[in-house]
């Protein structure tokens, strides 16, 4: 049972925490200007009542959904790293820059020799001595970094088929989305209320910018090993995306043929 509780707790976790942190932030901010129950009067008055109706339990309830609301609407979701940034940093770069997928070295490396293995990337000749052109090499390095990118750009589909493939490694792959989430979107909330803190108490407030840092750093990582889970499963033969080429966006089946 716990197993199936899982998915839905971190499902709520980030959007919850958050927004507990936001919440807390605009009460820093209005406190005040919100009333005393002795000086409320319209939609104040009504609310004192209405918490004294509900008790501590239900206030606390109440904030809580608030909470999530808050934390909802402003969430940040991991989508699949740089598949929206890296066609924007081709068109301004004139596609001569090595992109740089959110991917740990192993993972890159093995997709690299899958490519080998596959045709789609030339093979270093071993017996050559002559240097490797620099054109080569980076035309072959922007090949792979767009392998990776239309990997990931599939990753809602390719988190499906994971789920049917390996449910075990489908459940590290939510693992690492969910602290991701959790990492970067509290890093972003105790961003703004280090700039409340640091605009209404003192300048020092402005320390927690480590926190924030460090936290971002962290989703980072986890954003890393999510991808990785998926790059992997695509090198072992896990699950087959649709996008993996040859030349850069096109298709390795015809479209035609394609499912």
């Amino acid at each position: 049972m716990l197993a199936n509780l899982l998915p839905g707790l971190r499902d709520v976790r980030a959007p919850l925490s958050t927004g507990c942190i936001w919440l807390l932030t605009l009460w820093l901010i209005l406190e005040d200007h919100v009333p005393t129950p002795q000086q409320a009067h319209g939609v104040w008055a009504s609310l004192y009542r209405l918490g004294g109706l509900v008790g501590p339990a239900g206030v606390l309830a109440s904030g809580a959904f608030l909470a999530y609301l808050i934390g909802a609407m402003l969430a940040v979701r991991v989508v699949t790293v740089n598949a929206r940034e890296a066609p924007k940093a081709m068109a301004f770069w004139g596609g001569r820059t090595a992109l740089a997928p959110r991917v740990s070295r192993f993972a890159y490396d093995d997709l690299v020799s899958f490519l080998h293995n596959q045709d789609r990337l030339p093979r270093p000749e071993p017996d050559s001595t002559a240097a490797v052109s620099p054109e080569r090499e980076r035309g072959a390095r922007l090949v792979a970094n767009l392998t990776v990118r239309d990997i990931l750009g599939e990753t809602r589909q390719l988190r499906t088929k994971l789920l049917i493939a390996n449910y075990d490694l489908f459940n590290e792959y939510d693992r690492a989305v969910a602290e991701a989430e959790f990492r970067k979107n509290v890093a972003y909330a105790l961003l703004g209320l280090t700039a409340a803190l640091s605009w209404l108490q003192s300048p020092w407030w402005a320390l927690l910018l480590i926190v924030s840092a460090r936290l971002y750093v962290a989703g980072v990582g986890s954003e890393r090993a999510a991808n990785d889970v998926i790059v992997q499963s695509v090198v072992a033969g896990l699950i087959t995306p649709f996008s993996i080429t040859g030349a850069a966006g096109v298709p390795a089946v015809p479209t035609g043929l394609s499912q």
